[in-house]
């Protein structure tokens, strides 16, 4: 397994590396949907740095995303033990 993830990651970068050198053109990144001209919303930069930032974004989205599903599930897995016990409580009552 060890070996599969080693393999997937080198062919991951290896797509990477080509997809950068692929496309080190510079090309404007506008902000403004309305002026695409207008260079105070917007900056130039190569391709391939726009597509890693925009791959970099996503991961880190995901990550947050994840993280605060876990913290949610935490605290709905404490809220349902503490109803439980409080209603196991009841019972006896």
């Amino acid at each position: 397994m060890k070996l599969f993830s080693r393999l997937i990651f080198f062919l991951i970068a290896l797509g990477v590396i080509f997809l950068a050198l692929a496309n080190r053109q510079i090309v404007s990144f506008s902000l403004n949907p309305f002026s695409p001209e207008d260079p105070s919303f917007g900056f130039r930069a190569p391709l391939f740095v726009l597509l890693m930032g925009a791959i970099g974004f996503g991961i880190l989205l995901g990550y947050i995303r994840s993280v605060v599903t876990t913290m949610v599930n935490g605290l709905t897995k404490g809220v349902n033990r503490i109803f439980l016990r409080d209603k196991g409580r009841e019972d006896y009552d």
